[in-house]
Order: C-alpha cells, then structure tokens, then sequence
C-alpha cells in the first residue's frame, strides 16, 4: 500500500517524532510505500515553553533512516500549507495523522476533510485523546477533527473506548506503543560512571522522573513522598521543566526536608545522556495526576527498569501490577513511598520482567496491526488502492 504519514519527524524533538519515525520506518520494512509530511512550523515561538524544538546536535547520534527524507510542508497555523500537504497526501492510499493536542485540530482536520473529498481515508494516531491541560474549546475542536477521521489507533483501552463511544461506526486499534530503539552511551550500563557524566551526586538507590516536568506529571507528590522514604533513597527529577521553574521545585524539596536527596536535571537531555538517566536508577516513577499513556513506560522497561505509575489513564495497560513494575493511587505521597520502598526492593526480579514484556511489543507488530486497519479504512472509504 501507498501510505502517506502526516506529523513530526526528526530533527523535531520528542516522543511523537520519534514514534512518528520508527512507524514509517516499520511500514517501510514490510514493503509499503512511504512518504512522511512533516512540520515547518510545528509550534509558534510565543506558544512553545520549552528552548527549542529541534533534537540537540551530539557525536553519536542515532544513525540516518533508510527512508527518503520527510517533505517538510505544514505550518501548524499557515492554510495554505494545510491545502498543500492535502494535495502532497491525495495519492495514497490511507493517510496516517499523529494526533495529541487541540492546538493542531484546524490543520489536520481541514487536511482530513479535504482528503475525505477525494475518498482518501484518513487515520488518526491518538497518543493523548485530549489535553492534559485545559484549552480554550479544546473538547469542540479535538471532535470536530477527530470527526473528519476515518479510522483510529489508540494506545489505551480508556482511549479506545471513548472513540468508539463517539464514533460507533468507525474502527478503531489499541496498539500499545513499542518500545523506541535502545539508547546507548558510552558508559554502557555502569551505574557509577553514568550519575557521574549527568553530575548526580553518588547514592546507595536512586529514583528516577524522566520526561517534560508539566503540570499533571505530578513531580509534587514525588517530591512529598521524598520526606517517607529511607534517607539513603536519591531522587532525581531528568527533564525541561515547563511547569513553574526549578527554583519552584526546590522550595517543594526544601518544605519537605529533602533538598539533599533532590537533584533536578532542568535541561533536555541528548540520547547519549537519556541511557544513563536509567542505568543509573534503580526505579522510575510516574506519579502523574492525569493521563492518557506515557512513552516513557516502554522505554524505562527497554532499560530494566520497573515503574510505579499512578493508577490513571492507560498506565493500567501497560504496567502488571506486581510483575512489571507497580501502581498507586494519584495524589498520595505516603502510599507512593510505600509502594517505592517495596519496588526498590524488587527492582532487580522487576525489572528483568519488564524488559521481557517490552519485548513482545514490536514495531512490526505495531505495522501490521496498522494494516490491518488501514485495509478497512480503505475499504470503508470506498476506494481501491
């Protein structure tokens, strides 16, 4: 089949792109044809709270993809593009639409509308069904693009179900997302040597937050729960803080008694560095208040490393509770600490039981379950490829 997948590629940073990339790339190996529609313009300057969008320049970085570069057509907030990249996408046969925020909906869903014209079905990839903060009209904009879809891939069954509870007729795949290709770092997996090159301090056991510091996240509770642990437990907190500032967070650190064992990493970390955030932790926590999934489960399994995520959102899918890593209510620091406490015990058997059960899902698996739908699209469109 001709696919045509519209979303971020790199050197666009962050989960999506790379998901983004590592799904054209599996299509591609299973013998489809494939053509990526990127970004120009992703985020205006004004709207984006982070230093940049673009991957950081390193000596090792990930080698080139075999894929013939992505055209980089769309402006998030340019018609005109939007009319491009719909006549760019017309000749395939299913269109493959990454989907995570409201902000985008006038593009994709004018890009879908215009395809639908020409019986060229439209998938969307929902990585966050709606917002994890709130948007002015986000709920009517996500449902008036989401409606110009002809078929959906979710990566919860919380998703899933809400799709299919809105749009009945459409089909609809969960696909929980593979893990992304294993980082590597020229420590390989010392422990000691990998907290030395991110400058933390040493520690007999380490808890690691890895990802964007948002509002939702719940760094708070983490950081509470700090002040119920033994005093020979680190946490380290590895990402750009988007929500308030560092010095925010060290006075949460200060309230609670444990500046000494709170170390923040405030800067996005190249993929060099991204391996030795986990080598050099024992646990990673996901306390967040909200969610829909998180990429950061199947890479920390990837690594070994077992989670313990607040029971929300699709974080039940991904994580055996007991087996791969644990779950907790959201918003309770004590019960956190406790549960921490035990999977820092556990997180040798833990974590060999999560880098298994990372394994199974495969992005091959992920483009074959892509066909599979993308063939009902087509069908359902009405249109023979």
């Amino acid at each position: 089949m001709r696919f045509a997948l519209i979303g971020p590629s790199a050197p666009l940073r962050g989960g999506i792109a790379q998901y983004h990339d590592r799904l054209a790339e599996a299509l591609a190996g299973r013998g489809h044809d494939v053509r990526r529609i990127s970004f120009r313009r992703q985020y205006p300057a004004l709207l984006f709270p982070g230093k940049t969008q673009l991957e950081p320049v390193e000596a090792n970085a990930s080698p080139p993809s075999a894929l013939a570069p992505p055209d980089v057509i769309l402006d998030s907030i340019g018609p005109l593009s939007w009319r491009a990249v719909a006549a760019a996408a017309a000749a395939a046969d299913v269109v493959v639409c990454e989907w995570w925020h409201p902000f985008f909906a006038p593009a994709l869903g004018v890009i879908a509308a215009r395809l639908a014209r020409r019986r060229v079905p439209t998938i969307f990839v929902c990585h966050n069904l709606e917002p994890h903060e709130p948007v002015p009209f986000g709920a009517l904009l996500t449902r008036w693009a989401l409606g110009r879809a002809t078929a959906f891939v979710t990566q919860s069954g919380m998703d899933r179900d809400r799709v299919r509870a809105q749009f009945p007729a459409r089909p609809v795949a969960m696909v929980l997302p593979p893990a992304p290709p294993a980082p590597t770092c020229e420590h390989g997996a010392d422990r000691v040597a990998c907290a030395a090159a991110l400058e933390v301090p040493a520690a007999a056991r380490r808890v690691l937050f890895f990802g964007y510091v948002r509002a939702y996240k719940g760094v708070p509770t983490l950081i509470e729960a700090m002040a119920h642990m033994p005093p020979d437990v680190q946490l380290v907190v590895a990402g750009e803080i988007y929500h308030r500032d560092g010095a925010h967070y060290r006075e949460l650190a200060a309230r609670a008694g444990v500046s000494d064992r709170v170390v923040l990493l405030d800067r996005f970390l190249p993929a060099n560095r991204v391996r030795c955030c986990f080598a050099a932790a024992d646990v990673v926590a996901l306390p967040y208040w909200t969610a829909s999934q998180s990429a950061v489960v199947p890479l920390a399994m990837a690594c070994g490393r077992p989670v313990v995520a607040s029971a929300v959102g699709g974080l039940p899918d991904a994580i055996e509770d007991g087996v791969t890593g644990a779950l907790v209510p959201p918003r309770d620091p004590t019960a956190l600490a406790r549960v921490l406490a035990h999977a820092l015990d556990a997180a040798p058997v833990w974590g060999t039981a999560a880098a298994a059960a990372v394994a199974m899902r495969t992005w091959t698996g992920a483009a074959e379950a892509l066909e599979d739908l993308a063939g009902r699209a087509v069908s359902q469109a009405g249109r023979p490829c």
